[in-house]
């Protein structure tokens, strides 16, 4: 008989029994957020500094969207592998492989001496970063048990903090230094010490745990016939439609500020600011996650309806740079505020206990898989449409989408 092998600490728990005090427990969800903080600081950077980089590399607008966007190639690849990973390596070795992986790539990034190892430099931090969140966010689904998707928002709101301070303080620092490549090596540096600091103090009965609290590290052996396959309807319409979230983020935050900077005449320092209001907005996870945990369909189809709604205003005449700040921060409250965590945690209850794993890598292939295709063809778009056009079928439509798969997404089949 074949065997499926996964980690116990995949499978939903209560959330009693916890081992860790709640001082330790607070040090290792900050320790482990200031990990995905680094991660957005160091995504939202790049585009952030965007204008300096063309100049460097007299690259086109769709070979800049490209270069913004192409680490999501391998997010998406290895978060669909993530779950072999996980299932064979101890989680702590993945998750400070992941990050040591992402922060040395981001260092070599300036050294870059063309299109082609630029975009391949940019290509390879996915791999880090993509083992980095599998394990994070199987570490909150089972330790958390069923409150995993507050756990999970305040994770988000983490990565919200790193995508608003990282776009701010990468322009002024390039401003500072009259260079783009300075914040790549600082970011880079930081997440090194970060990983030193993940690999010595985060506890193993939290990252190795295999049921909330228990402490235990050992695995779960589950026959294939006890287990229902995994892309049921449910576990197939939210990663389409996570995938077209996914689409409509990576548009944005590929050429969001470039826009602002060519179409509407912002200096890069305004346009970093507008698009770091995405990580403002993006903090609201601490709520958004707890909130999805309460709300059913209704929720996720009005939050839909609203991402559509700002997802149009953001590239159709708004100018005014509080406009566009306000609308740059709910677009970042809908994305990583709230559907990040909602659609992983929904994915996730949607999958049979062991293979909750496996979901979680299912999820984020469904998220990155259009990135290392939104921002050139985005760009490529735009060169041949105009912005405002190439906006409606980027990012307008893909939510729009979702909102027809997702009425036909059965809640109360969630466990």
């Amino acid at each position: 008989m074949t065997s499926l092998e996964s980690y116990a600490g995949q499978t939903p728990a209560s959330a009693s029994n916890r081992t860790l005090t709640r001082t330790s427990l607070v040090f290792v969800m900050i320790l482990l957020g200031t990990s995905y903080m680094f991660n957005a600081m160091d995504r939202q950077v790049f585009p952030a500094l965007l204008g300096g980089i063309r100049t460097t590399y007299g690259l086109t607008l769709a070979q800049s969207g490209f270069a913004s966007t192409v680490f999501s190639i391998n997010v998406a690849i290895f978060g669909a592998t993530s779950g072999w990973f996980l299932a064979r390596f101890k989680r702590r070795s993945i998750l400070v492989g992941g990050l040591i992986g992402y922060s040395l790539f981001t260092l070599l990034t300036p050294l870059a001496q063309g299109f082609v190892s630029l975009s391949a430099y940019r290509a390879l931090t996915g791999i880090g970063e993509a083992l980095q969140i599998a394990t994070i966010f199987s570490c909150m689904g089972s330790y958390f048990g069923r409150s995993r998707g507050a756990a999970m928002g305040i994770m988000q709101a983490f990565f919200g903090f790193g995508a608003l301070i990282g776009p701010i303080a990468g322009t002024r620092l390039g401003a500072w230094f009259g260079s783009w490549q300075i914040p790549m090596y600082l970011f880079g540096a930081a997440g090194i010490l970060i990983a030193v600091a993940a690999a010595f103090l985060i506890p193993a009965g939290f990252i190795e745990a295999t049921e909330s609290g228990s402490g235990k590290t050992d695995r779960i052996r589950v026959t294939h016939e006890e287990v229902p396959r995994l892309l049921n309807r449910n576990v197939t319409l939210g990663s389409l439609s996570f995938a077209l979230v996914g689409l409509a983020f990576f548009s944005y935050t590929g050429l969001y500020a470039t826009f602002l900077r060519e179409h509407l005449h912002y200096s890069p320092v305004a346009a970093g600011s507008a698009l770091g209001m995405y990580g403002l907005g993006a903090m609201g996870a601490v709520v958004g996650g707890w909130a999805g945990d309460r709300l059913g369909k209704a929720g996720v189809l009005a939050g839909l309806a609203v991402l559509a709604a700002v997802s149009f205003a953001l590239f159709n005449g708004a100018t005014r740079p509080l406009t566009h700040a306000l609308l740059s921060f709910v677009f970042g409250l809908m994305v990583s505020g709230f559907f990040y965590a909602r659609f992983v945690s929904v994915i996730q209850r949607s999958a049979h206990p062991a293979q909750i794993g496996y979901a979680v890598s299912a999820a984020m292939a469904g998220f990155y898989i259009s990135g290392p295709f939104a921002g050139f063809l985005f760009g490529k778009l735009v060169e041949i449409w105009g912005w405002s056009v190439a906006a409606n079928v980027m990012v307008f439509a893909p939510p729009c989408i979702a909102i027809v798969l997702m009425s036909f997404f059965d809640f109360s089949r969630l466990e």
